[in-house]
């Protein structure tokens, strides 16, 4: 079991959930995955939401996908897509 698995996001923020896990310099594939798939919803760390995104976006997915899979707001979703198109055009992330 991933340590993104072994507390709700629930549970870990008094009730609400929380996504977002604070960066750990670890990437972790397998919740890549499970988010970028909508298999279930996973806490994700800021590198690896990124990459979930990326990955969504490979997949034929758009911005409103992202937020759902990822729960993220929509003007989130849009910068992902943004960041994304910048490094296929070969500008920064």
């Amino acid at each position: 079991m991933t340590a993104h698995a072994m507390t709700s996001p629930a549970a870990a923020a008094g009730g609400r959930a929380v996504w977002t896990l604070p960066e750990d310099g670890i990437i972790d594939p397998v919740a890549i995955e499970i988010a970028a798939t909508g298999a279930r919803p996973v806490q994700l760390t800021p590198a690896e939401r990124r990459l979930a995104a990326a990955r969504i976006l490979a997949r034929g997915g758009g911005a409103s996908l992202i937020a759902r899979r990822l729960h993220v707001s929509g003007s989130t979703a849009r910068r992902f897509v943004a960041a994304q198109f910048r490094v296929i055009a070969g500008g920064e992330q």
